[in-house]
């Protein structure tokens, strides 16, 4: 370990006391969920359901007639953010028939029903595809939904939805991708160290919810040089919870790296040590975080790094409709 015992001490008062401004830039990043603690996150959250009960509810509103052979039907349920009433169609054992979709992009995909029908999902060779939830939705969360299941979809296929036989005449259909529902929340923290004249800029950012985020293992250099000066974040769950540190030495093995391989390590401050003994990878859950450059290679400019922190649990946000 490269850093001293005396060095905690010395560090944690530049962060609470050089703060001359602070700087935190909220983002919604395109990232797979994560397992929680306990289990998996579920694909269908909340959030979606929300989103679609209101189109549901108030539309667009499109009619179509089911066609009754699965290989030639044409009746299509392609559209976007659409809620589809389709008319089945009359046999002997029922009502049923077939409609066609094509999503607009690769990954999972939520089919909405209301009744609660039964169906099946049919790639474009006539092969079953898998449900990977089917979810009973309650009507106190939507009283215009009764059923999702959960299907893994590409855009390079044009699927089948085949509709069981049953006493149902005709059933409410809405299909959501669930990509933008289950992208997790992120911020992206920005600080810097000026030397000329010296000053700091601090990141500090809080969140509505606590983060369940990875402790990363270096912090990018995004202006500068480490050299191998000192970076410290900072996190902490809830005002009454202390703070807990943890410190990034610059890769370099000078403080004014010259040689190109001592340049290019400076380019990252690599984690040391947490104050709680956490280690680079472990998982962190906290909603308040800082961000500070002690010290950088002054002979390169200011020093500027960035963190993104993505929260790995099951949260959710506000979609517009």
């Amino acid at each position: 370990m490269r850093i001293a015992r005396a060095a905690f001490p010395l560090a944690i008062p530049f962060l609470v006391a050089c703060s001359v401004s602070a700087g935190g830039e909220p983002a919604s990043l395109d990232e797979g969920q994560s397992a929680l603690e306990g289990g998996e996150c579920p694909l269908l959250g909340e959030e979606a359901i929300e989103h679609t009960c209101f189109h549901a509810n108030f539309g667009p509103f499109v009619t179509v007639t089911a066609g009754a052979d699965p290989a030639t039907t044409t009746a299509d349920i392609s559209a976007g953010h659409t809620a589809y009433t389709v008319n089945l169609i009359s046999s002997g054992a029922g009502f049923g028939g077939a409609v066609v979709y094509t999503p607009d992009g690769d990954g999972d995909f939520a089919i909405f029903l209301d009744p609660s029908v039964n169906v099946s999902v049919l790639d474009s060779s006539g092969t079953p595809v898998a449900i990977e939830e089917d979810v009973s939705i309650d009507p106190a969360e939507c009283s215009s939904l009764s059923r999702a299941l959960v299907v893994e979809l590409s855009s390079a296929e044009t699927y089948t939805i085949v509709f069981e036989p049953s006493s149902e005449q005709s059933a409410l259909v809405l299909i959501e991708s669930l990509a933008e529902f289950n992208a997790p929340e992120g911020i992206l923290l920005t600080a810097a160290r000026n030397y000329s004249p010296s000053s700091w800029v601090v990141a500090e950012e809080g969140v509505e919810h606590p983060f369940t985020f990875e402790l990363p293992s270096e912090i990018p250099v995004v202006s500068g040089n480490a050299g191998k000066g000192w970076v410290v974040f900072a996190h902490r769950d809830g005002e009454s919870d202390p703070f807990t540190y943890c410190f990034y030495q610059g890769g370099a093995s000078v403080w004014h790296p010259t040689t190109p391989a001592d340049v290019a390590a400076g380019e990252k401050y690599e984690f040391v040590a947490c104050t709680d003994g956490a280690a680079a990878g472990d998982d962190v859950v906290a909603d308040y975080f800082k961000l500070s450059v002690l010290k950088g290679d002054r002979q390169a400019g200011t020093t500027s790094v960035e963190l993104l922190i993505l929260d790995e649990g099951c949260g959710g946000h506000d979609h517009e409709h």
